[in-house]
């Protein structure tokens, strides 16, 4: 490849992709500034964390061996159904393509035959919850279709084709347009939003926004002025849709049943000020509170009755109560689960030849739903496709909260224990840093503000 040919960095904290051929225009990086002429003060427009922090993407060799097809409806074609010599993937999310890239780096003949329920476009999903309040629309999310990906890579993709079995003895699943074998077979099915239980006659209009056929169905929904949107749930994704939709001018109830937003990540200290900033911004929050009953008003709003006895009226309710593994296929097909799929450091399963990764799978009991620790594992399959050895480390993720009014990282080491808490080492104009203490060391911390587009060096530091 010609040493002119442009570069794409990824951030991997959020996922966010700079290509210099496209550029940054939002952040003024008009199309073809490389990323050695991007000024340091320059920050990923996703997350905040720092140019020095993006990691350069490896140039795909050219897969001359294997030729590229999208199929979409049913084929009797010999590798639309794979064969024995075929690393088939199941899932098209940022986990099955960094499979398919990363198989590519060292293998350019090996058939690759992606499957997916979707459509298969590449993008990144971390943007979701900041996209409203940017007027993104769907089609915009999308860094490339899944024909783009197919001829970049060289593989073959079957979209909108939903899996029925595993029969892991056979080597063979069985979709809705026939069977599929395979050699080996990745499973990257990732996660679903959990249900809470809600009665009333308008439970069912409750949306749950986890990929762009659901954010596509919420611009539509918010379509013909400002909103009254309720959340279910102050987690990490709950609170950066709250600062989102606040920042595009609907108003916002979040009801969640703890304390303080962000509980389970951040110190209170932390957490309270979080709540403060988007009170302020006229954000509502129930907390110590559950949704119990969603009804149908007579003028077309919702009645929303909570377990703390308040009611209220609200045009759309969002349910971001936290993300439950796609573990069932694998679980009915005698592929054993725990937290997810369980696999072990190599990401094979308890059956030959199956490998999970992403959200669907647990690494001694820890499901990685972030980019970075997707991307290694993915690496780790690729390596023992080919026989070389590169086992997956279970180390924290950095965790970046997307939330403009108070951004913030966080990264926790080990697992805490009675002797673990917050301390606070600082806060001033630049942010707050706290750090968390189990006995005598720190095994992780939480920075805020302009604090927290450093916390790549500080996890370096800290969490490694």
């Amino acid at each position: 490849m010609s040493g002119n040919a442009y570069k794409r960095w990824i951030c991997e904290a959020c996922g966010f992709i700079y290509d210099e051929e496209k550029g940054d225009p939002d952040s003024g990086l008009m199309p073809g500034t490389r990323y050695d002429d991007i000024p340091d003060d320059w920050s990923c427009p996703l997350c905040g964390m720092r140019k020095s922090d993006l990691k350069p993407l490896p140039d795909m060799p050219p897969a001359a061996s294997v030729r590229s097809s999208v199929d979409t409806h049913t084929s009797t074609s010999a590798s639309a159904r794979g064969g024995e010599d075929y690393i088939v993937i199941v899932g098209a999310g940022i986990a099955g393509w960094s499979v398919a890239e990363a198989i590519r780096q060292r293998d350019q003949d090996i058939p690759i035959l992606l499957v997916t329920s979707c459509a298969g476009q590449y993008y990144s999903k971390p943007a979701l919850s900041n996209a409203i309040s940017k007027g993104k629309s769907a089609e915009e999310l999308i860094e490339k279709d899944a024909i783009t990906m197919a001829n970049e890579l060289g593989v073959e993709v079957r979209t909108k084709t939903r899996i029925l079995k595993i029969d892991v003895a056979r080597k063979r699943l069985t979709t809705v347009k026939g069977a599929i074998n395979y050699g080996k077979l990745v499973l990257a099915m990732g996660a679903h939003q959990r249900e809470l239980p809600v009665l009333g006659d308008a439970s069912e209009s409750i949306m749950r926004v986890n990929d762009l056929k659901s954010y596509t169905q919420l611009q539509q929904a918010l379509q013909g002025g400002p909103r009254h949107i309720t959340i279910l749930g102050a987690g990490l994704i709950g609170s950066e849709f709250a600062d989102d939709f606040s920042r595009a001018g609907h108003k916002v109830t979040v009801i969640d049943p703890n304390e303080y937003p962000l509980s389970q990540l951040l110190p209170d200290s932390m957490s309270e000020e979080f709540q403060n900033r988007l009170m302020r911004a006229g954000v509502e929050w129930y907390l110590g509170a559950t949704l119990e009953s969603l009804n149908t008003s007579s003028d077309d709003h919702l009645d929303a009755h909570l377990s703390s006895g308040h009611s209220f009226e609200t045009d759309l309710v969002i349910s971001a109560a936290g993300l439950i593994p796609n573990d069932a296929l694998a679980k009915k097909s005698g592929i054993d689960v725990d937290a997810g799929i369980l696999v072990d450091t190599q990401m094979k399963t308890s059956a030959e030849d199956v490998y999970a990764l992403g959200d669907c799978a647990s690494v001694e009991g820890r499901v990685y739903a972030f980019i970075e620790p997707i991307r290694r594992q993915a690496t780790t399959i690729a390596a023992d496709v080919v026989h070389e050895d590169e086992p997956f480390v279970p180390l924290p993720p950095l965790v970046m909260v997307k939330t403009p009014s108070m951004p913030m990282s966080i990264s926790i080491r080990d697992k805490l224990d009675m002797t673990s808490s917050w301390k606070t080492v600082s806060k001033d104009d630049e942010g707050a840093y706290c750090e968390m203490i189990q006995g005598e060391s720190v095994i992780g911390f939480a920075v805020s503000d302009n604090r927290a587009s450093g916390a790549g060096e500080l996890y370096s530091r800290v969490c490694q």
